[in-house]
């Protein structure tokens, strides 16, 4: 998880009409981490269907930690001489700029000027609708990392406050995410032996909503939605058949951001949804 924190500064300003995230307490005693990762990555897109996606985040609470070994963060060059700093705090980090995005997915961020502190939780939304041609789309995140510390110099302690840029002449890039776009006519690639959750449609959703999964073999599944607090507020068993299976949600709960999951006994999978006024 190296490079990966700032892509998603830059989105925690969610809009309005999806109202703030909120982050997940659960991770305030991680290490450095996002989640998904960029095993998992984010979810598809579909073409002229309103998407949206959470991340949660936990920032690095040193140079080290943010950098995970790499000498171009964790030392500075002073009059020839090395001077160590991995055990230099991260004062903040800030998305500079996002390369790549679909035309149309918005990336906002709840902080002024895309920067979060060191050691914090976070969230953030990814939202929008795009028409731009299917295929993946790769993101590439420039990243600064502010910091300060002490250096002795000549036998004096010097106070330093400094950035990743001004220390070492480039920003640092964020790598591994991608978003990738479907065609509006068909459902996205995927094995007939996977079990596999695609995104709802519509999404956001007002009334009701299709989930749609693929179960490698004929078995019970179950469906569950938890609010944006950690409660289950609806569960149901689906007899799965084999194949890619549709299982229509309609709903008596509250506006906001939900995740649904099925879990076939083996593997639980879990996506974001909307619901809307």
């Amino acid at each position: 998880m190296k490079k990966l924190l700032l892509f998603f500064t830059l989105t925690l300003s969610c809009v309005v009409s999806y109202g703030q995230c909120a982050p997940n307490p659960l991770y305030q005693d991680s290490l450095y981490n996002i989640w998904p990762d960029t095993i998992q990555n984010l979810p598809h897109v579909t073409q002229g269907v309103s998407y949206y996606t959470q991340i949660d985040i936990k920032t690095p609470t040193t140079l080290i930690e943010a950098a995970s070994g790499d000498s171009s963060i964790t030392t500075i060059d002073t009059l020839g001489t090395a001077h160590y700093v991995g055990n230099w705090p991260v004062d903040s980090m800030v998305m500079v700029s996002t390369i790549g995005a679909p035309s149309g997915i918005i990336l906002d961020c709840n902080t002024s000027n895309c920067t979060y502190e060191g050691d914090v939780v976070g969230c953030a939304n990814v939202y929008g609708t795009t028409n731009d041609p299917v295929g993946v789309y790769p993101i590439t995140i420039e990243v600064n990392v502010y910091t300060h510390g002490s250096l002795t110099i000549f036998g004096f302690p010097v106070a330093v406050e400094t950035d990743l840029y001004s220390a070492t002449g480039a920003y640092e890039t964020i790598d591994g995410y991608k978003i990738v776009v479907n065609s509006a006519t068909g459902i996205q690639t995927f094995h007939q032996d996977d079990f596999v959750l695609f995104q709802n449609a519509p999404n956001p959703f007002t009334e009701f909503t299709n989930i749609q999964f693929n179960a490698p073999k004929s078995d019970n599944v179950a469906f569950e939605i938890i609010d944006m607090f950690g409660k289950s507020v609806y569960t149901k068993k689906i007899a799965a058949t084999k194949g890619v299976n549709t299982y229509q949600f309609s709903h008596d709960l509250s506006s906001g951001i939900y995740t649904y999951s099925v879990n076939n006994g083996e593997k639980i999978i879990s996506k974001r949804m909307v619901i809307a006024n």
